[in-house]
């Protein structure tokens, strides 16, 4: 079946008017395992080798209404963009959110999956308590139609293994590269998929997205996402595929990072139904029962009552517990935040401040500034946004003199990656200890590299350096 661009923007505009709507649901009303139940895609032929238990099932689902319907297009809230994030977590943090690799398993009978008739909240502490009227929250993003969309000529560069700069930063959208991205990967969540080995899980990952067939007959979920997102956008000539490497990687950390927002975005909801202001710092700390996540579902979701469930099974077992005290406790041991850039990605970041100065900004200098406070703490008198940025940068300025000489300013050279390689000690999981990102990743040597070719009164090759 062949849909053309006229016709699905249509349906987006349709699935937006829903969108607006308000979201009502009771779950108090609703049996979490039936619902689960009930709500399971079966294959054709049979559901996949080990999925069947008889915990979950007593017979065979056998509705023909659900079956082949698309995945987390459903409902209020089912079509539209989401909300893009304001910030985006520690990579730590973004890694909570894998799931148990198959369902189903046995819910925790430990915790309560029903809300409770005499439940009455109780504050934590004193400003977590209710105030007079609702706390404001910020509307649902919607994603653009592509008839309206007047920005499908801007050209898109990659910079680095992981973002993208505008060819020409005067026509810059007023809806940025990833949060038409972030749009995109809402709208067509796939739900929960079919694994390779067996058995589902929810798409946790962004290479869930391409283990389910899009309804429309368009390949992948991860075709569709792809295919749609360079109609909003053009690949700079002759870069085609280094571009659609850079997609790949931004939307890998984005869907991550979805997941990741949303059970975040659950705890302040819950607790803005009952007139309380929620930080997301407070919201990140706070774990609640499955029957408090459960009244508030992901707008991407939809009415994927299975899909929802499952991510809430996840986010209250204990494996999930574990990882997220873990987190948590890398957090603590940051003693401060990673930068004060915000969600800006650094590519665009450099390429605000040339157009602002009209100069090339030195990207070590941009650096430096991003990890240093505007004031100094109150405590510790210190300007560094935490103990591991001032290591990183004075390890670079070190270096970079071992290379170049003591009276070479770093802040007034080009960022040289191997002087990154030589500070870090290597790469870090493929990443640049300080500057990746802004550095094309066929320009970073190896450490094995930098050995071989090691000469004496060269830098020094040495550990890296813990905070």
């Amino acid at each position: 079946m062949v849909v053309d661009d006229e016709q699905e923007d249509a349906g987006m505009d349709g699935d937006n008017a829903e969108d607006e709507a308000e979201d009502v649901c009771a779950p108090e009303d609703l049996s979490l395992l039936e619902a689960f139940k009930a709500g399971i895609d079966l294959d054709v032929d049979g559901p996949p080798p080990g999925f069947i238990d008889d915990y979950w099932f007593a017979e065979p689902d056998d509705d023909e209404e659900t079956r082949g319907a698309p995945r987390g297009w459903g409902g209020p809230g089912g079509g539209g963009g989401g909300e893009d994030q304001e910030e985006e977590g520690d990579e730590e943090d973004l890694s909570e959110d894998e799931g148990l690799g198959n369902l189903p398993f046995d819910p925790d009978p430990s915790l309560v999956w029903q809300a409770p008739a005499d439940y009455q909240y109780v504050p934590a502490v004193e400003r977590l308590r209710p105030r007079d009227r609702r706390p404001y929250r910020r509307g649902i993003t919607q994603l653009p139609a592509l008839k309206h969309w007047r920005y499908s000529h801007v050209v898109l560069e990659p910079y680095g293994r992981s973002s993208f700069k505008y060819e020409d930063p005067s026509q810059r959208p007023p809806r940025g590269y990833s949060n038409i991205l972030g749009g995109l990967l809402r709208r067509y969540f796939p739900g929960i998929v079919n694994l390779p080995t067996g058995g589902c899980d929810v798409a946790w990952r962004w290479a869930h997205y391409s283990l389910a067939e899009d309804a429309l007959g368009r390949g992948t979920l991860a075709d569709v996402v792809v295919g749609k997102f360079w109609k909003y956008f053009k690949r700079a000539e002759g870069k085609e595929n280094a571009c659609d490497d850079v997609l790949h990687q931004i939307a890998r950390k984005r869907v991550t990072g979805m997941h990741y927002e949303a059970r975040v975005q659950c705890v302040r909801d819950w607790h803005a139904d009952r007139f309380v202001h929620m930080t997301k710092e407070d919201a990140r700390d706070t774990l609640m029962q499955p029957w408090q996540y459960m009244q508030n579902p992901p707008q991407y979701v939809g009415n994927d009552d299975r899909c929802f469930l499952a991510m809430v099974m996840w986010w209250t077992c204990p494996q999930y517990l574990k990882k997220h005290e873990e987190g948590k406790k890398k957090r603590a041991e940051m003693r401060g935040g990673s930068h004060i850039q915000g969600s800006i990605p650094i590519s665009l970041h450099l390429q605000n401040e040339e157009v602002r100065t009209g100069a090339k900004p030195n990207v070590f200098a941009v650096l430096k500034k991003m990890k240093q406070r505007k004031t100094p703490h109150p405590e510790t008198g210190s300007v560094w946004v935490n103990p591991q940025s001032e290591t990183q940068c004075t390890s670079y300025v070190s270096k970079f003199k071992q290379k170049y000489g003591e009276d070479a300013n770093p802040e007034a050279e080009d960022f040289d990656p191997e002087v990154a390689v030589l500070a870090g000690e290597g790469l870090k999981h493929g990443r640049l200890w300080l500057g990746d990102g802004c550095v094309d990743p066929a320009k970073v040597p190896s450490l094995r590299q930098i050995r071989r070719g090691h000469k004496s009164g060269q830098p020094e090759v040495e550990s890296l350096p813990r905070v």
